[in-house]
């Protein structure tokens, strides 16, 4: 079956059409721009479960999607961006969190409560004594936190994280706010999920 649209005289099928428009979708959902929805609750108030979030996966680079490295970087994640990250330890789902911050820096703990460039947050627990005093991050590697910090499973638990591991930046949700927060309070429980 021939299609009418011509292109130098010739003449392109319709098959032709529905398979290059889909691998130009495809190319541009792995390398450029991506939608997800966001499940869990580790970043309520500001994105709640269920929220469809719209992720740059161009904001800072070139990311081979399944080698998971950058290729190019021209950008560089800010203490204060929203990001999307791969699974990391203790977890099988992909995660919407804040950087907190970026190394090369010291986060410093003193009387329970951790500050960094992100702002200030209280620890508890294992998160206390682990993160006494001053903690190094070293470079190419970022610190990650859920703005619902009783039950975000995040940086507090696993540490660092390599910047590899960003997927990329989340620019829209309908509902919330996009300002850092400065005052939190402790401990997570529950993982953060999003679903493709």
């Amino acid at each position: 079956m021939s299609f009418r649209v011509t292109r130098n005289g010739k003449r392109v099928s319709p098959v032709r059409i529905v398979m290059t428009a889909a691998m130009f979708a495809l190319l541009l959902k792995i390398f450029v721009i991506d939608l997800v929805i966001v499940r869990g609750d580790s970043m309520v108030p500001t994105i709640v479960p269920g929220t469809l979030a719209l992720v740059s996966r161009s904001a800072y680079g070139i990311r081979l999607p399944f080698v998971g490295t950058y290729v190019m970087r021209w950008n560089k994640p800010y203490p204060g961006d929203i990001v999307l990250a791969e699974p990391v330890a203790g977890s099988k789902r992909r995660a919407v969190k804040r950087i907190f911050e970026v190394g090369p820096a010291y986060l410093l703990a003193e009387a329970g409560v951790l500050t960094g460039r992100g702002g200030s947050m209280p620890l508890q627990g294992a998160a206390l004594v682990r993160l006494s005093g001053s903690t190094f991050i070293s470079a190419d590697k970022i610190f990650l936190v859920g703005d619902n910090d009783s039950v975000s499973y995040d940086s507090r638990d696993y540490g660092p994280v390599p910047i590899e591991k960003i997927v990329g930046k989340v620019l829209l949700w309908p509902k919330g706010s996009i300002a850092p927060k400065s005052a939190r309070e402790p401990s997570r429980k529950t993982v953060d999920d999003v679903s493709r």
